[in-house]
């Protein structure tokens, strides 16, 4: 068996930031603190499925950091400490998408549709189709 080195506390960052033209670049040091995982979840008050899909990583992979077995690599642990100051960062960036709603205007949504309504309709929809099958093709 291998022997795993132990994951380190912190992560130490660097960012340089050079100017055009100059061949001289100024470093930015900082370091991003160890973050519990489960704590951030549960901030957001997810599952851990959505939050891992939220985040883009497999839900194996969300439970071996929960759980202490792995450590998040740098770029997950920047995204990580992000959503421990502000959980609902990934939702206000990407919202999820609204179901699309196939009704035609002027038509009742079918949760309010009687038995009655829904028969109109469905003839409605099966004499337009009929319609469009008794039409000969536009290229005859």
């Amino acid at each position: 068996m291998k022997h795993q080195p132990k994951p380190k506390n912190e992560l130490k960052v660097i960012v340089t930031f050079s100017k055009t033209g100059s061949r001289s670049a100024t470093r930015h040091r900082c370091e991003i603190p160890t973050i519990s995982v489960a704590a951030i979840r549960s901030k957001t008050g997810l599952s851990q499925s959505a939050f891992a899909a939220s985040i883009g990583v497999p839900k194996s992979t969300l439970i071996n950091w929960e759980q202490g077995r792995r450590q998040p690599p740098g770029p997950a642990k920047v995204l990580l400490a992000l959503l421990a100051r502000k959980p609902n960062l990934v939702a206000e960036l990407y919202p999820q998408p609204q179901p699309r709603i196939r009704w035609g205007q002027g038509h009742p949504a079918p949760s309010t549709m009687t038995a009655e309504d829904r028969l109109t309709e469905l003839g409605e929809i099966l004499a337009a189709g009929i319609l469009r099958m008794q039409k000969p093709p536009a290229n005859e």
